[in-house]
């Protein structure tokens, strides 16, 4: 370094320069001389590394806090070190367990413990990956797939805070539910928390005086900011049910921003709080409005207030809004004419004009969303296969879970709730979500300890865990001599092979062989019912184990097998990847990755 002319600029712009290296460039500068070494041991410059390089940090961390000391209070450089750190051990999990199916579970389950410090790894997987590569599908799938199951983790630690009656903010137990079906690349409880920082920050800026209003001023202005901004409300009720209304981050970051009532005022009521005013959500019926309390010490419209509780029918103590309709304030008088007309007792007007509990409002979305799925499904047949967002079995998940960690707001119901959910849940685990594995075993086991159901579901845990360890058993290609020994006239041995892209020749959908047996091997019951035996070819006929572009895997004869060699619609091809490294067009096949299962396709 001596020799450069780098000796001649004073430390402080070195250190300047430094700032813009990668970190990889910092180690080698700071590798050339005493001096050097000194200027890259500086905490802000591994400060900002860390924080330029990762957006998302476990919080145990604490990263908020330690962002706020002085720099060289925190310990940076060691902190990124740990982070590369955990990055490879979570990038060799994750390349291990694409190479085979053994242990590809727990494999999985290691990754997802390390939870949001590798979030960058694996996104960097799931949207990096170069369409060439040769295991693009693989990566991309169970990369997307780990993302969901920490994503879902993250989430019942916030269901299961609220039903532990520990502090949780009410956008954060919405929040929860937007992680069961996050796609984008915003969406996170983080990205929510920074987006309705800007909107309060950027209601102040608007408004210099704004800390001198009164409550009344403000929480009206609040209302009118959000409105004008398009980020609440529904200007067509023709989809007011539409699934995507009952996600908050849907409504903050993606057009045309609508939403239900209730995420409505759940966003009024976070910006609210961010800028000193008390709006929580409303008990009342079939419409949720927000409602507004009082300072300690001065009333709605800034008059001095005694000390006492909140009056909840005095119009100085209590306001209410309605953000889905309007930006003005709701009289009470009115939302009190409408529970007569509802026939709602007198008795009851004051807990319906009065705050909810966050508990209430998280089950009140579940219901929401229990509806808007049921409806989603019955309009399905208008809808392109694949084409759903958000993801309709994701959001179905979602409520499954809700319902089971939260239960019911009457204690004494909260077991038969959880009976009634557990099977729903089991069925939707084993169907979309194996990868949950370990939260049944964490989470949902001790629910029923020392009851029956504890141990079915110890019984299902030990063998998902036995089958993941365990190699799978070959199944092999018959050749002729075993052709012979169980030929029958009209079969032809088994005609395709695992990675073939076919359409149904009776009902139409796409789908792809992930598995086959050489004849039926279902129970006579379930050929009975799909009446195998009336097929023209029957049960003798190989048939074949298929994942169809609904994300269903179904048993198909080979009779009703008509493959295809065109490219795979996006449907499969997000969800080859269970199963599969690549599509070769070439081939016209997809590229086997249960080889273990299927050696010789």
């Amino acid at each position: 370094m001596d020799s450069s002319r780098l000796t001649c600029l004073p430390d402080e712009l070195l250190e300047a320069i430094v700032f813009y290296l990668p970190p990889h460039d910092t180690v080698a500068f700071g590798a050339t001389c005493r001096r050097s070494n000194k200027i890259t041991f500086e905490p802000l410059v591994w400060r900002a590394h860390c924080v330029q390089e990762y957006r998302y940090w476990e919080s145990r961390h604490e990263l908020k806090e330690i962002l706020s000391r002085p720099p060289a209070q925190t310990k940076w450089r060691v902190l990124f070190n740990e982070r590369m750190q955990t990055d490879r051990k979570a990038l060799e999990l994750f390349d291990a367990l694409l190479e085979t199916q053994q242990f590809r579970l727990e494999r999985m389950e290691k990754v997802a413990a390390m939870g949001y410090d590798v979030k960058e790894m694996l996104l960097k997987q799931r949207d990096q990956t170069p369409d060439d590569a040769a295991d693009v599908l693989a990566r991309r799938y169970h990369a997307n797939a780990l993302l969901g199951s920490i994503h879902r983790a993250t989430a019942l630690e916030k269901w299961t805070r609220l039903q532990n009656m520990q502090m949780v903010r009410l956008e954060e137990v919405l929040g929860a539910y937007d992680l069961f079906v996050l796609a984008g690349s915003k969406g996170d409880l983080s990205d929510m928390d920074r987006e309705l920082d800007r909107i309060a920050e950027s209601i102040r800026l608007q408004h210099p005086d704004f800390e001198t209003w009164s409550v009344r001023q403000k929480a009206t202005e609040i209302a009118r900011w959000l409105r004008a901004q398009n980020l609440v409300g529904n200007p067509s009720e023709d989809d007011y049910h539409a699934l995507r209304n009952n996600f908050i981050s849907i409504a903050l970051f993606d057009e045309p921003h609508t939403s239900l009532p209730l995420q409505s005022v759940a966003i009024y009521c976070a910006v609210a709080r961010r800028l000193g005013v008390n709006a929580k959500p409303s008990n009342y019926p079939h419409h949720v409005h927000a409602v507004i309390e009082a300072s300690a010490d001065t009333t709605l419209d800034g008059s001095p207030r005694p000390s006492r509780d909140i009056d909840f029918s005095n119009p100085s103590d209590v306001m209410h809004m309605d953000p889905w309709r309007s930006p003005n304030e709701v009289p009470s008088q009115h939302l009190s004419t409408r529970l007569m007309q509802m026939g709602a007792p007198a008795a009851q007007h004051a807990h319906h004009l009065g705050p909810s509990t966050t508990l209430e409002i998280a089950l009140r979305t579940s219901r929401n969303i229990m509806n808007s799925v049921q409806e989603a499904r019955q309009r399905n047949t208008t809808t392109p296969r694949g084409a759903s967002y958000p993801d309709v079995d994701a959001a179905w998940y979602s409520m499954l879970w809700s319902m089971l960690v939260l239960g019911d707001s009457n204690t004494a119901a909260l077991l038969h709730r959880r009976r009634q959910i557990l099977p729903y849940l089991v069925e939707h685990y084993q169907a979309h979500f194996p990868e949950d594995l370990n939260l049944l075993e964490t989470l949902v086991a001790p629910m029923f300890e020392s009851l029956r159901e504890h141990h079915v579901l110890m019984h299902l845990i030990t063998t998902a865990r036995a089958a993941d360890a365990n190699l799978r058993a070959p199944s092999r290609r018959p050749n002729k001599a075993d052709l012979r020994a169980f030929w029958i006239p009209g079969q032809g041995g088994v005609g395709y092979r695992i990675g073939t892209y076919f359409k149904h020749r009776r009902y139409h959908y796409e789908g792809v062989v992930v598995g086959w047996d050489t004849k039926c091997a279902a129970d006579p019951r379930w050929m009975e019912q799909m009446q195998v035996d009336s097929l023209p070819r029957g049960r003798e006929q190989p048939f074949y184990n298929v994942l169809a572009d609904d994300k269903t895997v179904r048993y198909v004869a080979d009779e009703n097998i008509e493959s295809l060699s065109r490219q795979p619609s996006e449907a499969i091809l997000a969800l080859a990847g269970r199963y599969f490294k690549r599509w070769d067009s070439a081939s016209g096949m997809f590229v086997s990755n249960i080889r273990e299962e299927y050696p010789d396709d």
